[in-house]
């Protein structure tokens, strides 16, 4: 059953989902000028459109929201069709994430890179992914072995988002998401008013400079998400 309609929640918007934005963009940053790049899933199109900012062609893949209608899993394009593919809090939605794992090394040129944002550690576990509806969380060990065995070499598998990002899951977002289990947006004007403020730009500012603190501790191997960056292996 859906728990929510789709980008309605605060944090499609709000400085968390900022924050991850820009840690892909970072990445993207480094791929050639003008390179050919799939967004999957394109959501509701924000990274798409930053990327084309940028200079980049970019198609999106999504099977809810208007783009090129598709499965991660069965992808719609040719062969080495791309350059680069980003897929941000995607895979732990798929039943068979390996296949995507493949069809993403199947439409990538070799050489092209995968930059991927996925949650961390089972551990980490909590009702707000059961209200996300996320099939797993993932270790290091198990979304690097996954891309390997899909024909990539890992070049970066870090975790982010320790301590601050994942005080604000924990105090933040775990008791809104309790909270929105049980009611819609709509219904309460408490999650309405945390919606109008999630839009805000000075808010959204001042809590990603709180959360760029994180990246003092980005030596521990522990955090609520893990970023990747995959290079397709061939000539």
């Amino acid at each position: 059953m859906t728990t929510h309609a789709w980008g309605t929640q605060p944090e499609m918007f709000g400085p968390r989902h900022e924050h991850r934005l820009a840690m892909i963009l970072a990445e993207v940053a480094k791929l050639p000028p003008n390179a050919r790049l799939l967004d999957g899933a394109v959501g509701l199109g924000q990274l798409a459109g930053r990327m084309q900012q940028l200079g980049y062609r970019v198609i999106g893949i999504d099977y809810a929201f208007p783009a090129v209608v598709g499965d991660m899993t069965r992808m719609p394009f040719r062969d080495r069709a791309f350059d680069g593919v980003t897929t941000g809090e995607t895979l732990e939605h798929l039943d068979d994430d390996a296949s995507a794992a493949r069809e993403i090394g199947r439409v990538l040129a070799a050489g092209g890179s995968c930059i991927a944002t996925v949650p961390a550690l089972r551990s980490l576990w909590s009702a707000s992914d059961d209200y996300y509806e996320h099939r797993r969380r993932y270790s290091r060990r198990q979304l690097s072995s996954m891309f390997e065995s899909a024909g990539f070499a890992i070049a970066k598998a870090s975790f982010w988002g320790f301590p601050i990002v994942l005080a604000y899951d924990t105090f933040f977002l775990l008791p809104m998401n309790k909270r929105r289990a049980r009611k819609s947006v709509n219904e309460d004007a408490a999650l309405r008013s945390v919606a109008r403020v999630g839009k805000s730009r000075a808010v959204v500012n001042v809590a990603r400079a709180i959360f760029s603190i994180d990246r003092l501790f980005g030596f521990i191997p522990f955090g609520p998400g893990l970023l990747m960056v995959a290079r397709k292996r061939g000539a």
